[in-house]
């Protein structure tokens, strides 16, 4: 018995509409993760250019502090990057779990149609049956009389 083209067909797909759902579950992850990473180096950047202003006593020299500085901008700027590169990755994958779902749903309506299609076969094929036999249970011998 041969398997249905269309069955076949759905499976992989829903191979595929599992396989970047998961995709879409490691970049939200990503994502998340870069935010948390750039929101620490803000917040330590705030945090450390308050107490600078703050707390001039415990202030570190300003070459020492410059330095820092410009190392913690660098890292913000990379954590933003970074950041803006995961965002972008989400969204791509978001768009192919969307268009990996469009896929299924016409591939559900082909599928409803050749089960439609199958139906009224087996209805005609039926009705034509009935018909055949009502042909002949209909007819009599002709009259010998």
């Amino acid at each position: 018995m041969s398997r249905d083209p269309l069955v076949v067909l759905s499976r992989l797909q829903g191979i595929a509409l599992d396989a970047a759902r998961r995709a879409l579950a490691d970049r939200l992850g990503e994502k998340d993760a870069a935010a948390e990473r750039s929101a620490a180096v803000a917040a330590a950047l705030a945090q450390e250019t308050a107490a600078q202003a703050i707390l001039p006593e415990f202030a570190v020299p300003p070459d020492t502090y410059a330095a820092w500085l410009r190392r913690m901008q660098a890292e913000q700027q990379a954590t933003q990057k970074a950041l803006h590169t995961a965002t972008e990755a989400a969204a791509a994958a978001r768009a192919t779990v969307n268009e990996e779902r469009v896929a299924v749903r016409a591939l559900e309506a082909v599928m409803a149609q050749a089960r439609e299609r199958r139906r009224r076969a087996a209805a005609r094929q039926e009705q034509r049956v009935l018909d055949e036999a009502a042909g002949l249970r209909g007819k009599r011998p002709p009259w010998s009389g």
